[in-house]
């Protein structure tokens, strides 16, 4: 019983390029540019329509950490 449990977490240790490479598999990369792109058109389109509009800067705040936060959830289901 001992000799299996010590084999375990040999089994269950990641390989960082094996990891790497089922990043790019599953497009990772490409999801994490895609939405670096889309975050910086909204942050700019909001920091520069929302004072046109009267719309409050607490608003411009709320989508940047909103991006921000969407970030890992993104990445999660990529």
């Amino acid at each position: 019983m001992h000799a299996r449990a010590r084999a375990l977490p040999s089994k269950r240790a990641v390989n960082p390029k094996k990891f790497l490479v089922e990043l790019r598999r599953r497009n990772v990369y490409r999801v994490a540019v895609l939405y670096a792109m889309a975050a910086w058109l909204l942050v700019q389109i909001a920091t520069q329509v929302f004072p046109f509009f009267d719309v409050p800067n607490w608003a411009v705040r709320f989508v940047i950490v909103a991006l921000v936060i969407g970030f890992p959830i993104a990445m999660l289901l990529a």
